[in-house]
């Protein structure tokens, strides 16, 4: 390499030769899904209100998804410490090599969207809004590292002064999106320029704060609440077994960042309703879809939780994980209960609240007394389904990262983003309308029939290895069967309740106990590779 900038950009996009291509990839899944579909029955509509709140939501997804990529590949700066190179110049290099390439991805993602779907969506704004946001991200980040107290509380004053501004681009500032950003004036090039000089300048003072061990002074609040509502240890009392120290340790890590997701989400979200909305039956319905992003929400917490290894990019179990004095099936039994107590805390937050602001609308007459009609035709299964929903994909996407192995979970993440995305293309281009059709009902029922096969060979696999008891594999096959035969009864009882649907019950049904079984075949295959 003849300078350290171009090592320093060579080493990101090798180490990150697998993350920034997933990131891609789930920074378009949604849209290629929502806008494949609404083509496909041939609902959407440029001009359309909807789908200019559907660009404006799109362009934050994709600048997420691209800028946790990007992060992810470059590492802490801590990392590059050791380089012989200023600390402007590490920030720079950091900075520039992240926003231009943030940017270039949110401006090819929006052009093969318009490629593909045949819009006219705005280019060049989105794509410079993306890169100044990852910038701006990227200081705040740097600035709070070493203070919990301000991470969150900087970030969230960041993160909304950027969306509050953008949604200005959209149309009036305390209204919904009602136009698209389809030139960029000089005011608003001069503007987001400052803001990332302003990034570079916080940046640095940040990476030079981590470089001398210094931190931002802390608030007091975060260390009271520890002590206030900590463990045994902290009042003397020595834990009684390896496994209460394991699961002590893995909650401390793991267990909370699914119940701040939903916690913060609901706060932003009850904000913006009360700047630009204020209506009580929108906010209802708000709450009721959140229910269906808890497992939205799942996927991050499932890779938080599988993750043993020492850094986010790494999930190979270290060697002090590994020499710890328990087997893998205790260390697994652990690791799903963190996952399985954060998704009844994070789900418990969100029933709470929907239930005390359901309430609170009632007692102002906000909203009618009954419940409204979309409701009752999805039925009261929507209420376990919010919590079994994130259950299993926690337990599923935690058993792929207890693997250790991320090209595994890259390979399967390409896989199935290749099999959403080749659907409703090859049914909106090669398949008549009858062929659709059935399409459309073998799809759940293959699905229903893989997930029942599968965790079948992972209990046997298990079984053989000893790494589950018989007589928790007999109870397991016996509460699966008793309620798959609820699930068919329910079908025959209710004609309208199709035969794939019911397969994909029993299926999906299956995946609620696999993770007993996937979590320790994973985390033994992790351990003694």
């Amino acid at each position: 390499m003849r300078s350290i900038p171009v090592a320093m950009t060579w080493e990101m996009l090798s180490h990150g030769r697998w993350v920034l291509p997933a990131s891609f990839l789930g920074a378009n899944v949604l849209p290629v899904l929502i806008l494949g579909a609404l083509r496909l029955h041939g609902v959407a509509e440029l001009e359309d209100p909807s789908t200019i709140i559907m660009h404006f939501m799109f362009v934050q997804i994709i600048t997420f998804c691209l800028a946790a990529g990007v992060i992810a590949a470059q590492g802490a700066p801590a990392r590059l410490f050791a380089w012989p190179i200023r600390t402007a110049t590490l920030v720079a290099c950091q900075l520039c090599s992240s926003m231009f390439l943030v940017g270039l991805e949110t401006f090819v993602s929006e052009a093969a969207l318009n490629a593909l779907f045949d819009l006219n969506w705005p280019l060049w704004g989105p794509a410079l809004f993306a890169a100044t946001a990852v910038g701006a991200i990227q200081a705040t980040l740097w600035l709070t590292e070493k203070s919990p107290a301000w991470l969150p509380w900087a970030f969230a004053l960041v993160a909304g002064l950027l969306g509050f501004w953008l949604k200005s681009r959209y149309g009036e500032a305390f209204s919904q999106p009602n136009r698209y950003w389809t030139e960029v004036t000089p005011t608003e090039i001069l503007t987001m320029l400052s803001v990332s000089a302003l990034s570079l300048y916080v940046g640095v003072v940040g990476v030079a704060q981590q470089r001398r061990g210094d931190a931002l002074p802390a608030f007091g609040v975060a260390a009271w609440f520890e002590r206030t509502f900590d463990a045994a240890p902290d009042v003397g009392q020595p834990f009684r077994t390896p496994a209460q120290a394991q699961f002590w340790y893995e909650w401390r890590q793991k267990g909370w960042p699914m119940p701040a997701a939903v916690i913060f989400g609901m706060v932003v979200g009850c904000g913006i309703w009360a700047i630009s909305i204020r209506d009580g039956k929108e906010l209802l319905h708000a709450f009721f879809a959140g229910g269906g992003l808890l497992s939205v929400l799942a996927m991050v917490g499932g890779v938080i939780v599988g993750n043993t290894g020492q850094s986010d990019s790494n999930f190979g179990i270290g060697h002090f994980l590994a020499t710890r004095p328990m087997t893998s099936v205790e260390m697994s039994r652990t690791i799903l209960k963190v996952a399985a107590k954060s998704v009844l805390v994070t789900w418990s937050i969100w029933a709470a609240t929907f239930a005390v602001v359901w309430m609170i609308l009632l007692a102002f007459k906000a909203i009618p007394p009954e419940v409204p009609a979309e409701w009752r035709q999805i039925g009261l299964w929507y209420v376990p389904a919010t919590l079994l929903g994130p259950w299993i994909v926690v337990g599923l996407i935690g058993s792929v990262g207890l693997t250790g192995s991320s090209s595994l979970a890259m390979k399967l993440f390409a896989a199935f983003f290749l099999l959403i995305i080749s659907r409703p293309l090859l049914e909106h281009h090669f398949l008549s309308y009858q062929a659709r059709q059935q399409v459309d009902r073998a799809i759940p029922m293959c699905l229903g029939a893989v997930f029942v096969l599968v965790t079948a060979w992972a209990f046997v696999a298990a079984r053989r290895r000893n790494l589950i008891e018989a007589r928790t594999v007999w109870t397991i096959i016996g509460v699966w069967t008793m309620l798959s035969g609820f699930i068919v009864l329910e079908s025959w009882r209710h004609t309208e309740f199709p035969v794939a649907a019911s397969v994909l019950g029993v299926g999906l049904l299956a995946t609620v106990f696999a993770p007993l079984a996937t979590a320790p075949l994973a985390l033994t295959w992790n351990r003694n590779r």
